[in-house]
């Protein structure tokens, strides 16, 4: 069985239930290619964003008895957190190969808000292999 696929929960309890929905979702949100982004292409210049992924799992349930109705009841809830945090990109230009690190404030750094420094760094990964051809080919 791969990790994308759970058992189904047959006639469980209200609790895992909830969590095993909860899982499922969270699972959707949480693959590989969110790890490890689209590439983005600009020219000569490919970037391929990488991501830390967090997630975090809460829930909880009770058994209630209902005596003067007969009843059972089984209230239960639960939450799921999934965070992508880029951290680096890896820069290919004329066969060059940069991986280019972000300092990423915690909790405060999203993909638009690197997406400027990338960008920059980039270009002055460009400029550097021209200047590099440029010298090899004077020499």
């Amino acid at each position: 069985m791969s990790t994308n696929e759970r058992p189904a929960v047959a006639g469980g309890n209200t609790l895992t239930k909830v969590l095993s929905f909860t899982v499922d979702k969270a699972i959707e949100l949480a693959n590989a290619n969110s790890i490890v982004g689209d590439r983005i292409v600009a020219g000569d210049i490919t970037i391929i964003p990488i991501s830390k992924l967090s997630v975090g799992f809460a829930g909880g349930g009770a058994d209630i008895a209902d005596v003067q109705r007969g009843k059972q009841q089984n209230p239960a809830g639960a939450g799921a957190k999934v965070t992508l945090t880029p951290m680096s990109f890896l820069v290919i230009c004329d066969g060059t190969v940069q991986l280019l690190n972000i300092a990423a404030e915690e909790g405060g750094s999203t993909m638009g808000d690197v997406v400027g420094t990338v960008v920059q760094q980039a270009v002055g990964l460009v400029a550097a292999a021209k200047q590099a051809k440029a010298e090899a080919a004077a020499e």
